[in-house]
């Protein structure tokens, strides 16, 4: 029984991460990005932003750059906690789903 309680309470830890990498996207990253992550916005192009739905980087890669920026990419430490952080790099590599 306390197996079951551990693996819900982590389940809903999940979900609820999910949806707050899955806002926090939409939020701050969405304008370049895309909402589908393809990059294919009118900003996201003239920036040449990478496609997120191909992405073979880490998850940690992933919150590095999206902490500290990469390119003409804002760095969103400062902004974003680092739990916010790794919420947006958690919903990238889960499919942005």
């Amino acid at each position: 029984m306390k197996r079951l309680l551990v693996a819900a309470a982590l389940l809903a830890a999940a979900v609820t991460a999910s949806a707050d990498g899955k806002a926090l996207f939409g939020a701050k990253c969405a304008a370049c990005h895309g909402a589908d992550g393809k990059g294919l916005t009118g900003m996201g192009k003239k920036l040449g932003v990478k496609d997120l739905t191909v992405t073979k980087l880490t998850a940690a890669e992933m919150e590095a750059i999206v902490s500290d920026g990469r390119g003409k990419m804002t760095p969103f430490k400062g902004k974003l906690s680092p739990a916010e952080i790794k919420d947006v790099a958690a919903f990238v590599k889960g499919g942005l789903k």
